[in-house]
């Protein structure tokens, strides 16, 4: 209240903040966040006082008290080109006087914003322009407006005895709405590896959290306005519905958006995942021809972005399906070298090393994928790996739960209940693995249609090629549990 009245006393002009602490604080000795924090709260109270009253910073000078000129305008929708979402990261609020709250503060919006700025379908704005615009104690719509970003990132540190809280906020401007929340509590000892592992787990989880609000908004736009961002957005969002219908009408938005941006990296990387859809099903009637599509586009997804991870992800997904293996895993460690937070990179690792045969190290790259981005549309799949990798060291047990948690993400993948079944029959739970069998028999003659046998909804051939298994032994062991359970594949 003492800064305000002097503020008012000063009827328009400059307050510097010198005069500030002489008068307000008796010309006791503070710190720089004493004043930031006095005039984040008195923004705050203006955003409530209906515009009786605004803070203006003057920059290297001070303060002024001033009427306000009204609501920050409002952004216009991008309406056209390959725009991406535009996300700042704000300074997390923490204890002042706390030096290792401090650190701890800044390293996080730091490692989130590096981490964020490295996915293709992110537009990040530096942390510096912070420090050219007053936007403390504003609320996000305003921030969103003045510093024209669509989403802001808020946070805010506390210590409780002795954890640490983070508490995380994705703000979308137009309409100040959460689109996700986290809390993460951790005790102090390690500052520096909280910063990584909540680092991993913010990213992984934002990301699919932007786009998710982006497909919505894409979809209820007028048709007229669907230049490439909106067809992107609605193609990505039928393939990862994951049904032959919407693939088909993925590969159509994606085409589209293509004619547009036929370089766009991102559009080439997801039409080549399109194309490998009815190879992994098991629908495919030339599963060559629709590989080789895939690498076509994949090769050319590079070109247009050498340093992109998710087009290094992308070939190493296709040149697995090539028996390329060694190659496969290059492309992978190449992503994760683009970017550490790539989960579907560290997921694609624990594939290939579960079909090697290495469990234990499919295991960690696999968990490391699934606590990066736990609700990612690939999460069934590093659910699968570690699936696969327990199955073949013989621990049955735990191979069924995680086949069921892979049930459980992406249950109209009828492959996953043919593994789940092969799973307990290892454990010799014959009810359970017959059941899980039928579950994925009436999934796979449903995918696959009329004019398919229904004898082998799911064939060997099918099986080998969704199963690449290094070594023959490794498949011999899922096909005998299969037919354990009652499979007449093979």
């Amino acid at each position: 209240m003492q800064v305000l009245v002097r503020l008012s006393q000063a009827d328009g002009g400059v307050v510097t903040r010198d005069d500030l602490i002489e008068t307000c604080w008796g010309g006791r000795v503070v710190g720089e966040d004493a004043i930031t924090l006095v005039m984040m709260k008195l923004r705050k109270l203006a955003s409530r006082s209906g515009g009786a009253f605004a803070i203006e910073t003057i920059p290297r000078v001070g303060y002024r008290l001033a009427a306000s000129t009204g609501p920050a305008p409002v952004a216009e929708p991008r309406q056209t080109g390959k725009a991406r979402p535009r996300l700042l990261v704000l300074e997390f609020t923490h204890a002042l006087g706390d030096e290792d709250q401090a650190w701890f503060a800044e390293a996080l919006a730091d490692e989130l914003t590096a981490g964020l700025s490295k996915s293709p379908l992110l537009a990040v704005m530096p942390r510096q322009a912070l420090l050219h615009s007053d936007v403390a104690g504003h609320p996000p719509g305003a921030i969103c407006a003045r510093l024209g970003v669509d989403y802001v990132i808020d946070g805010k540190i506390r210590t409780i005895g002795g954890i640490v809280r983070v508490s995380v906020d994705l703000i979308q401007g137009a309409d100040e709405t959460s689109a996700w929340s986290a809390r993460y509590d951790r005790p102090m000892a390690d500052l520096f590896a909280m910063v990584s592992e909540i680092t991993h787990s913010i990213i992984g989880t934002v990301e699919p959290a932007v786009l998710e609000q982006e497909e919505a908004r894409a979809l209820h736009g007028p048709a007229h306005s669907l230049q490439f961002w909106r067809l992107f957005v609605q193609g990505r969002r039928h393939f990862w519905r994951s049904t032959a219908s919407d693939v088909r009408l993925a590969e159509q938005y994606l085409l589209q958006a293509l004619a547009i941006e036929p370089d766009d990296v991102s559009a080439l990387s997801i039409l080549a995942h399109c194309k490998l859809f009815s190879v992994w099903v098991g629908t495919s009637d030339n599963p060559r021809a629709a590989i080789g599509e895939a690498h076509d586009l994949a090769l050319q997804a590079l070109s247009s972005g050498a340093s992109d991870a998710f087009a290094h992800y992308t070939l190493g997904v296709v040149l697995s399906m090539m028996g390329r293996g060694v190659e496969a895993q290059a492309e992978q460690r190449r992503a994760l070298e683009l970017n550490p937070y790539l989960a579907a990179a560290s997921g694609e690792m624990g594939r290939l090393l579960a079909f090697e045969g290495k469990s234990q190290e499919a295991i960690q790259y696999s968990e490391r994928a699934i606590a990066a981005s736990p609700n990612d549309p690939h999460a069934w799949l590093w659910f699968r790996s570690k699936a696969i990798a327990r199955f073949i060291a013989g621990d049955f047990e735990a191979a069924a739960r995680d086949a069921a948690d892979a049930c459980a993400r992406g249950p109209e993948r009828f492959p996953l209940h043919y593994l789940l079944s092969a799973c307990y029959a290892g454990a010799d739970q014959m009810e359970q693995a017959q059941r899980a069998l039928e579950d994925g028999e009436r999934l796979a003659r449903g995918r696959a249609g009329p004019g398919r046998s229904n004898a082998t909804a799911y064939s060997l051939d099918a099986l080998k090629t969704g199963h690449p298994f290094a070594r023959s032994s490794d498949l011999a062991k899922l096909v005998k549990a299969l037919q354990k359970s009652g499979w007449q594949g093979a």
